[in-house]
């Protein structure tokens, strides 16, 4: 969907898209908070934070590795949104994405060389089995703005 917002007699085409029930632009956007992806994302920081602090001492580089991902997680989908073009947001999401995979991978090591409770790093893993799929769709409905948006004039006066 395209809207058309600005002030006065400058005007600008705008993709929107509907979040948790709200039409929200989807780039520029106020609030990432709205966001469910973001709020996952935000979730699985704080689980890795809370879950990581039982891995034993001696393993403070991955368990920073694997925290710093999951952090980057959601702030890229923050940042993103702050951005002034579908594309930049987009990209932003990209980044959001491969974090999200260093954050699996380091979480299969921590549960594979046994550094983790088994159900602690199961939660996790199906926190980020949830969250991928949201992500990538929420990547492609911003590319497919970003081309729609590259196609239409900017700014423009009556």
């Amino acid at each position: 969907m395209v809207g058309v917002w600005g002030v006065g007699k400058a005007q600008w085409t705008h993709p929107w898209c509907h979040v948790d029930g709200l039409l929200l632009p989807l780039w520029g956007m106020q609030d990432f908070r709205r966001l469910l992806v973001w709020r996952q994302a935000h979730d699985l920081a704080v689980a890795t934070i809370r879950i990581t602090a039982r891995v034993p001492r001696g393993n403070a580089e991955l368990v920073s590795q694997v925290r710093r991902a999951t952090a980057s997680i959601g702030a890229n989908i923050a940042e993103g949104a702050q951005r002034t073009t579908s594309a930049q947001f987009a990209h932003f999401l990209g980044i959001a994405l491969a974090s999200l995979a260093e954050a699996h991978n380091h979480l299969l090591l921590l549960r594979d060389a046994q550094l983790m409770n088994s159900a602690h790093a199961q939660d996790l893993l199906a926190k980020i089995d949830r969250l991928r799929p949201l992500l990538l769709n929420l990547q492609s409905r911003v590319r497919a703005a970003a081309t729609v948006t590259a196609a239409s004039p900017r700014p423009h006066t009556h």
